[in-house]
C-alpha cells in the first residue's frame, strides 16, 4: 500500500496543492485528473521521488519499485528489438508489446534513437510495460497512440497484476481502466472510487452538497450575528449575546465551493448548403493515398480513423486545398464554407499574440477579441504572449476561437482535443454534438467519436476505405447471443470485461505464434511453436466458454 499524508507543494510562493492525502492499495489502477497546470505531473514526480515536497509524508514505495516512461529517453542498443530485450524479457513478449503499440517487423531492426518524437515516446512506454514494475506510473499514456494501440494498451493494463498510476485526459481510458480517480482542483485532491462517468456524477453531487452546507451555515451565521447585534447592549440579554458570539468565534467556517469548471464553446447556426457536401472519387496522392472515394452529405458527422502515418491528415489537407492530389476528383458542394482546424495549428501565425490573430483575421476590437478568447479559458498574460510561446493546449484553444468565428457550415477537424483538459474536451464535445452543420473529424479520442459521430470510416492502406460503420464501439466476443433479461451486478460486469481483455490478448499472442511459425525453419523450433499454437487455441476456447457462461 502507498500512502500520501498531507503532502504540500509550493513553487516559490505559489501554492500548487496542499494537504493531499490518499491511499493506493496494491494492484489498484488510479487515474489522476485536473485542469492543465493543476499539478498532476508534479504529484507523480513527488510519488516517484523525482521532485521534493514542502510538507507531509509518503510511505510504502521505493524508487526501485517504480516504472516510468521517460519524457526524453536515451537508448543504448543499436536496434529497437535489442533495446527491448535489454530489459531481460523473451523476444516473444517484446514483440507482443511492440506490435501492439503499432511498430512493425521492419521497425525492429531500426536504431531506437532515430525514431520521431512521438515514436520515441512509444518506445519508452513499451520499455516501461516490459519491466513489469510493482508501481507503473504513466503520464498521458495514450498520447502519440492511434486507436488500435490505445485498445492494446487498455487491454494490457486491465490484465496488469501490479499498481498503475496514470495522469490522463483520455475519458475512454478513465472509463475502462481505472478503479479510482484523484481529482486535483484548486490546490486540493479529492479521491473518488469510480471510473470516469461515475466520477462526473459523484463530483457534481459532492459540489451540490458542499454548496448547500455552505449556504446553510451562512444563514446560521447571519442569524447569530443579528442576534448579537440586537442584544449585546441590553443588560437582560447581554449574557445570551456573549454566548452566541463565543459560538460564532469557535465555529469552523466552511469555504464556499468554487464554481464548476466550465469552458463555453458554442458554434453558430450553420448556413444552408448543397445536400452533397463533399465528394471524393479515386483520389491518389504520392504513395500515401490510393484510389480513395468517399461522400459526405449535409448534416452528417463523420469520423475518420486509421493507424498513425497512414495518411488521414494528408487527406484533410487535400480536401481543404493545402495539398494537390495527383489524380482523382475532389468536389466541394455549393454554398459549402469550410472551417479547418489542423493538428499542427498551421492556420495560426506564431509571430502574433492570440489577440492580434483574431483582430487581423476578423477585424475585431481588442475587447471583443479578449471576450472570444475568454470563452475558451484564455485570459490575461496568456493572450498577450506570442502564439509561438504558447503550450499545445493554448494553441488549440486559439485555433478553436478562430474556427467559431468563421461561421463555417462544414467543419474539418484534425485531433481537436489534443492537449486539452477534461472541461475543454467536454465543452467541445457538446458544441459539436449540438452543431447543425456537417463535420468530418480525425481523432483518436474514442469518447468524442462515440458522442459526436454517426458514421465512422476506417482508413487503411488499401485502394478504398475498409469499412463504413454506424457508430464506433469496442468489439465484444460474439460466440453466442445472450439473453438480456437481467442486468449483471457490477462485480460480474468487471469479470466479463477482464475476460474480454484476456481474450483479445490471447488472440494477439496467437497471431504472434503464427507469425513465428511462418518465419521459422528449424524442425525443433517448428515443433515447439506447433505445441504453443495448440495450447493457445485451447486457452482461447476456454476463455470463450467462460465468457459465454
Amino acid at each position: 500500500m502507498i500512502q500520501l499524508d498531507k503532502v504540500t507543494k509550493f513553487f516559490g510562493e505559489r501554492l500548487i496543492f496542499s494537504d493531499v492525502s490518499f491511499k493506493i492499495m496494491d494492484g489498484e489502477k488510479i487515474g489522476i485528473v485536473g485542469k492543465n497546470g493543476a499539478g498532476k505531473s508534479t504529484l507523480i514526480k513527488i510519488i516517484m521521488g523525482a521532485e521534493e515536497f514542502d510538507a507531509g509524508n509518503i510511505s510504502g514505495i521505493h524508487k526501485e519499485e517504480i516504472g516510468y516512461a521517460e519524457q526524453i529517453p536515451q537508448f543504448k542498443k543499436s536496434t529497437l528489438l535489442a533495446e527491448m530485450l535489454s530489459a531481460g524479457v523473451e523476444e516473444f513478449q517484446a514483440k507482443k508489446i511492440l506490435f501492439g503499440l503499432g511498430f512493425t517487423e521492419t521497425d525492429l531492426a531500426k536504431n531506437p534513437n532515430n525514431f520521431s518524437g512521438g515514436e520515441t515516446a512509444k518506445i519508452a512506454l513499451a520499455k516501461s510495460l516490459l519491466d513489469e514494475p510493482r508501481v507503473l506510473i504513466l503520464d498521458e499514456p495514450t498520447n502519440h497512440l492511434d486507436i488500435y494501440a490505445i485498445d492494446f494498451l487498455e487491454d494490457f493494463l486491465k490484465n496488469y497484476r501490479y499498481t498503475v498510476i496514470a495522469v490522463t485526459h483520455d475519458r475512454h481510458f478513465l472509463q475502462n481502466c481505472v478503479d479510482k480517480i484523484v481529482d486535483i482542483e484548486n490546490g486540493k485532491a479529492t479521491v473518488y472510487s469510480a471510473n470516469y462517468e461515475k466520477f462526473v456524477q459523484l463530483k457534481a453531487e459532492r459540489r451540490e452538497f458542499e454548496l448547500k452546507a455552505y449556504e446553510k451555515q451562512q444563514e446560521e451565521i447571519a442569524k447569530l450575528e443579528e442576534f448579537v447585534r440586537r442584544n449585546k447592549v441590553r443588560a437582560s440579554t447581554a449574557r445570551r449575546a456573549r454566548s452566541r458570539q463565543i459560538a460564532l468565534d469557535k465555529m469552523e467556517r466552511l469555504e464556499k465551493p468554487p464554481p464548476a469548471e466550465s469552458v463555453k464553446v458554442k458554434l453558430g447556426d450553420a448556413a444552408e448548403s448543397a445536400n452533397r457536401v463533399l465528394i471524393l472519387e479515386n483520389v491518389n496522392f504520392k504513395n500515401i493515398i490510393k484510389n480513395f472515394s468517399m461522400e459526405i452529405r449535409k448534416g452528417e458527422k463523420v469520423g475518420l480513423i486509421g493507424r498513425n502515418g497512414i495518411g488521414k491528415s494528408t487527406l484533410l489537407k487535400i480536401i481543404v486545398g493545402d495539398l494537390k492530389n495527383d489524380s482523382g476528383t475532389v468536389k466541394i458542394g455549393n454554398r459549402v464554407k469550410i472551417g479547418y482546424l489542423s493538428q499542427g495549428h498551421e492556420e495560426l501565425n506564431e509571430k502574433f499574440t492570440a489577440i492580434e490573430e483574431l483582430q487581423n483575421e476578423f477585424n475585431l476590437t481588442n475587447e471583443r477579441a479578449r471576450a472570444e478568447l475568454a470563452r475558451l479559458d484564455l485570459f490575461a498574460q496568456v493572450v498577450e504572449k506570442p502564439i509561438a510561446d504558447m503550450s499545445g493546449g493554448e494553441k488549440t484553444r486559439v485555433a478553436l476561437a478562430k474556427l467559431i468565428l468563421t461561421g463555417a457550415n462544414f467543419l474539418i477537424l484534425d485531433e481537436p482535443t489534443n492537449h486539452l483538459d477534461l472541461p475543454a474536451r467536454e465543452a467541445i464535445e457538446n458544441a459539436l454534438r449540438n452543431f447543425d452543420g456537417t463535420i468530418l473529424i480525425v481523432t483518436h479520442d474514442r469518447y468524442l467519436l462515440d458522442a459526436v459521430t454517426s458514421r465512422v470510416i476506417e482508413f487503411e492502406d488499401k485502394p478504398a476505405p475498409v469499412a463504413v460503420k454506424e457508430k464506433v464501439s469496442k468489439s465484444k466476443p460474439q460466440k453466442e447471443s445472450q439473453s438480456k433479461k437481467s442486468v449483471p451486478p457490477e462485480k460480474t460486469v468487471a469479470q466479463i470485461e477482464k475476460l474480454e481483455a484476456q481474450i483479445k490478448m490471447a488472440e494477439m499472442e496467437l497471431k504472434l505464434i503464427e507469425h513465428e511459425i511462418n518465419t521459422a525453419t528449424a524442425p525443433e523450433k517448428l515443433s515447439e511453436l506447433a505445441a504453443a499454437h495448440e495450447s493457445k487455441l485451447l486457452e482461447i476456447d476456454a476463455l470463450y466458454s467462460e465468457w459465454v457462461e
